[in-house]
């Protein structure tokens, strides 16, 4: 006989667009590769968040060095890659990563794989290491939700996920981290990352999902929220415990602000290396205030000592996600050529040493990942000081090239004085 156990509990939230229909809650389900356990969630309430720096401060260790380990160079733009790798790559591929690239991070891929992310990851890291021992590898370990690519990780999970169903079918399902088990999980894959599968660290996605502005806190309420937070900054000085100081923890996401917008992401940067920007004007839509404080937000944590990474989208993305990303490979490419120039002048007003440029219209290894642009060949050399501002216009100089920006009409110039260099791709 089953030992499932199954309860009904009827939640109504008035005005809230949550759920009106009886949520179902099963515990006991030992099949991991079907995301169908849960905690109990109780009923919303409104509650004033506590102050952030009550709830974890013990937890905040200032973590300020970088490995030396981690390439950085002026000579040329600073790239990042990260991808999916699916089932893997073609020697080919692994070899225009290893040339072009010294830090990556690889993530799981596209649909359901064949055998299991965690091995895939491990085989690619493999072969991008015996092509470049150098390289500084993240493995992608989202810190909020269930992968359920990652078999192995997630056959092990303790017990039962959060889940949050509103109407009309669609659910949040969520990783039940103030449990202490679930923390303990969630640090030891960190640890074997590091210690098994053959990386520098962990990319940790999700990070700020426990946020008191963040979509958890209006569906689960303030006080799972700030216990969700809380966990979350516990399991991740655990899991630095377990892999080492000299491993990094890179987490998503950093984001800038206006006057419509919250900055996040600011007080999880004590506690890690760092950060990835990842909606630098991601729908084309952004105001010039917000792209203007996303550049000042990598700037001033390149200053504090941390790893920022600068994920740029060509203008056509929101048009590619609109046709369900049916668009020719060749009008991507082209397009990409011609939208490249804004986004990597503004990231250009704001570089500090190991701030890094990715630029691609998706996460997986076809949408830019293995494409190519010229101005990535042109010398660059260090930057001969700050940028200058007058009102929404940047200007900057460095050794070999001089970056103009214009936030609000979005135009830019790139003249580039130094020497390509002779690569080949």
């Amino acid at each position: 006989m089953s030992n499932v156990r199954t309860f009904i509990l009827v939640a109504v939230c008035v005005g809230m667009g949550y759920i009106v229909e009886p949520l179902v809650f099963e515990f006991g389900n030992k099949d991991r590769n079907k995301i169908t356990a849960v905690s109990e969630i109780p009923v919303v309430k409104k509650e004033k968040p506590k102050p952030m720096s009550s709830l974890h401060a013990e937890e905040k260790q200032d973590v300020d060095s970088i490995p030396s380990s981690l390439e950085f160079s002026w000579d040329r733009v600073p790239l990042y890659a990260h991808f999916g790798v699916g089932g893997g790559l073609k020697p080919t591929e692994y070899d225009f990563l290893a040339k072009n690239f010294s830090f990556i991070t690889l993530t799981y891929g596209k649909g359901t794989l064949e055998g299991s992310a965690e091995t895939h990851l491990t085989k690619a890291a493999s072969e991008l290491r015996k092509r470049n021992k150098d390289l500084t590898l993240l493995y992608y370990w989202a810190s909020d939700k269930p992968k359920h690519q990652a078999k192995i990780s997630q056959q092990s999970y303790p017990g039962e996920f959060l889940i949050r169903k509103y109407k009309g079918g669609t659910k949040d399902i969520y990783l039940d981290l103030p449990r202490p088990e679930v923390q303990d999980w969630w640090a030891s894959v960190a640890h074997k990352a590091t210690s098994e599968y053959g990386f520098d660290g962990i990319y940790m996605d999700g990070a700020t999902s426990g946020r008191p502005t963040g979509k958890m806190n209006r569906t689960l309420g303030s006080e799972k929220t700030a216990a969700f937070d809380k966990a979350t900054f516990a399991m991740l000085a655990d899991a630095r415990k377990r892999m080492g100081q000299d491993k990094l923890v890179i987490f998503n996401p950093l984001h800038g602000y206006d006057q419509k917008h919250k900055q996040i992401g600011q007080e999880y940067l004590p506690a890690t290396n760092g950060a990835m920007i990842d909606d630098f004007d991601r729908d084309g839509n952004q105001s010039a205030e917000y792209m203007a404080n996303s550049i000042k937000t990598m700037t001033e944590a390149a200053e504090k000592g941390k790893i920022v990474i600068f994920k740029a989208w060509p203008g056509f993305t929101a048009t590619y996600r609109k046709k369900n990303k049916d668009m020719d490979p060749e009008e991507c490419r082209s397009q990409a050529q011609k939208d490249l120039l804004f986004p990597l002048a503004c990231f250009l007003i704001g570089a500090e040493k190991y701030t890094y440029f990715c630029y691609t219209w998706g996460w997986y290894p076809q949408e830019g990942t293995f494409e190519w642009y010229p101005e990535f060949d042109q010398a660059l050399g260090p930057p001969k000081g700050k940028a200058i501002q007058e009102g929404w216009i940047f200007r900057r100089e460095f050794e070999h090239a001089s970056v103009f920006v214009d936030l609000n009409t979005r135009n830019a110039k790139i003249d580039w004085r130094g020497k390509k260099d002779e690569l080949l791709h």
